[in-house]
């Protein structure tokens, strides 16, 4: 299964099936019971303090943080700028935000390293995955058949209208890539989840190793929030990952 819905009380969450199988500590929120409290609810689902949560401010970019222990606490994370973080420290939750870009995740394995990346379409143009597994070889020594990457719920396919300019702009850019955009009714569509697919197969990760949830925020607003089909909305759902030592659930 791909993706796996998570009930507990009022909130609903999500997680990716292959990184359940390799028991790494991951979720998705969704728009359902999550409004009020948010890093304390996720401090009670991770079991770690709220100064353990990893944030920064997104700016569509392609910078990604390595967490370590020169920058780990919380009088340092405060004010983190980028779009992609990674650690191997343990008892750390990284978190992105995202309301139809993009959340992907990653995970070595064999040297337990964790990431993630903001993913929207500046990022995707920019290779932000394949930046990140870039990072994570050479300053973790990762092995490409040790990560694992699930992309997780945005806006799909399906939904992803753009303007011709930036169509032909992505097309260009990555000729050697079939069937990212399309065009249906005289409109054409970007498929994001597929450009960061293929960009994290060209790098050498394994096919067995990448999962694509195919969750369209848009297509889903009742369980998510979407930018687009909400008219820019201010909502944002967390995307986390940790290498944390239990995942208590909210009790």
């Amino acid at each position: 299964m791909k993706i796996i819905e998570n009930r507990h009380e009022e909130i609903i969450y999500y997680e990716i099936g292959l990184f359940n199988e390799a028991k790494v500590n991951h979720l998705f929120t969704s728009r359902i019971g999550w409004g009020e409290n948010e890093l304390e609810k996720l401090s009670k689902i991770f079991n770690v303090p709220k100064t353990n949560i990893v944030g920064l401010t997104q700016v569509h970019g392609t910078d990604i943080i390595s967490i370590d222990k020169g920058i780990s606490g919380e009088e340092n994370v405060h004010n983190l700028i980028g779009d992609g973080l990674v650690t191997n420290m343990p008892n750390l939750v990284l978190i992105t935000y995202h309301a139809d870009c993009v959340p992907i995740y990653f995970y070595d394995r064999r040297n337990k390293v964790v990431g993630l990346a903001h993913g929207g379409w500046k990022g995707t143009y920019g290779n932000i995955s394949g930046k990140m597994i870039d990072l994570m070889v050479n300053k973790y020594d990762s092995k490409l058949e040790d990560i694992l990457v699930g992309i997780g719920p945005s806006i799909g396919p399906c939904c992803y209208e753009i303007g011709r300019d930036l169509a032909c702009n992505f097309a260009n850019r990555f000729n050697d890539f079939d069937g990212i955009v399309e065009e249906r009714g005289n409109k054409i569509y970007l498929d994001l989840w597929k450009i960061n697919y293929l960009q994290i197969k060209d790098k050498g990760v394994l096919d067995d190793n990448i999962a694509i949830t195919e969750a369209c925020t848009a297509c889903h607003s009742d369980k998510f929030y979407s930018y687009r089909k909400e008219r820019g909305t201010k909502n944002r759902m967390m995307a986390a990952i940790g290498l944390t030592s239990d995942f208590g659930g909210l009790i």
